[in-house]
């Protein structure tokens, strides 16, 4: 096994753990906001400022790659969301709580576009394929975390959840700290011109179609086992197994969308990625406590929309200059994670106000929108990408 392969195996393990980080809420919201004394729409608003830093932070995560190397801004992401997570076991209000997922969102923000900026210097060649190897890596390690947090939670308590998924993000840093900095990536200490990004042809439906994605991505992902367990019926345990089983073909898109994008090229994976999480939502309302209706959508949810993610990075990649890739990774981050993150404010609301039917119903159209917007990169071809 080559050192490039060792390093994307390191980088797939930390990369299950920053996500994890923040899989620990969506199974025991119930029992945390009940125990704070915090409505859904109180926690919904908690998350959307969490997520908004999680995805500014990678504008300045993604910048701090070009300028220092993949491998410093990684253990410092690592070691610090980890570090901020032991924070919950002072929890006992909204605000500290609050303050603690903040925390660690900002930390947490500097992985994703660093790790993909590392990536892609050492993948020159079949750049989708290792991206999506990563983040399979990644969503293997994830799970099994809405299902063991939810057992440390019931059985022992939600704050001791966080605390070891913190702890295993300190012991990660520290894992990587085995690999030269040498192959940190190509370290830019010239003039710095970011704007330059945005004359980049096509970057701009790509940043539209990351908004998008991440406003019903991120309002699923947080309100998902709820909407099992209050609208279909499902156990806490149920639902939080759903969310695993989510991650389980999430595995098998990232894999499939990698391999999918070197071949048939990334616009055609993320129409087809698009398709599939549009027909999961649909399939999930129109079938009322069905059981076949849920495991569809966990289906075509998890493999569709993990489907895209290595073919976007690569084709941000590709459509980015070079010295840049670390910053433009950062701003897709950004838009996606941050932006994004307004859905679970207005997930919140329609479901304290409404429902969560309606509340999932609003995410659908989203997701329509979100298939359209990729009609449009549809258009992008190999030979105008530059």
């Amino acid at each position: 096994m080559n050192r490039s392969t060792l390093i994307l195996l390191a980088l797939g393990a930390a990369h299950s753990l920053n996500h994890s980080l923040f899989l620990v809420l969506p199974p025991l919201l119930s029992d945390i906001s009940r125990d704070l004394g915090a409505s859904l729409q109180s926690m919904g608003l908690v998350s959307t400022l969490a997520f908004l830093l999680y995805g500014a932070g990678a504008l300045v995560g993604g910048p701090l790659s070009d300028r220092l190397g993949g491998v410093r801004v990684s253990m410092l992401s690592l070691a610090l969301s980890g570090g901020s997570a032991l924070l919950f076991l002072l929890a006992r209000d909204l605000l500290t709580f609050g303050v603690g997922l903040t925390l660690m969102a900002f930390w947490a923000s500097f992985y994703h576009p660093t790790s993909n900026n590392l990536i892609s210097s050492l993948f020159t060649e079949r750049m989708a394929e290792a991206m999506g190897i990563h983040g399979a890596a990644g969503s293997i390690g994830q799970i099994l975390t809405p299902t063991a947090a939810y057992m440390i939670g019931v059985f022992l308590d939600w704050r001791l959840a966080y605390a070891i998924f913190g702890a295993l993000s300190i012991l990660s840093a520290l894992t990587l700290k085995r690999i030269p900095e040498g192959d940190g990536g190509i370290k830019h200490n010239g003039p710095f011109h970011p704007l330059r990004l945005f004359k980049a042809p096509n970057l701009r439906i790509l940043l539209l179609y990351n908004v998008l994605v991440g406003l019903f991505y991120r309002g699923v992902e947080l309100f998902f086992p709820t909407f099992l367990s209050l609208n279909r019926g499902f156990s806490g345990g149920l639902a939080a197994l759903s969310t695993s089983l989510i991650l389980l073909f999430g595995v098998l898109g990232q894999y499939l969308g990698g391999r999918g994008a070197d071949r048939l090229g990334s616009e055609h994976v993320i129409f087809i990625s698009s398709n599939a999480v549009l027909a999961g939502m649909l399939i999930l309302l129109l079938s009322p406590m069905n059981i076949a209706g849920v495991m569809s959508f966990v289906i075509l949810f998890g493999a569709g929309y993990y489907a895209h993610q290595p073919a976007m990075t690569s084709l941000m990649g590709v459509v980015s200059p070079r010295e840049l890739r670390g910053t433009a990774y950062g701003i897709m981050f950004f838009f996606t994670f941050g932006l994004g993150s307004v859905s679970t404010t207005i997930v919140g609301y329609l479901a304290e106000r409404y429902n969560l039917e309606l509340a999932f119903w609003f995410m659908t159209l989203i997701a329509t929108i979100t298939l359209a917007t990729s009609l449009a990169i549809l258009r992008i071809r190999k030979g105008d990408k530059r």
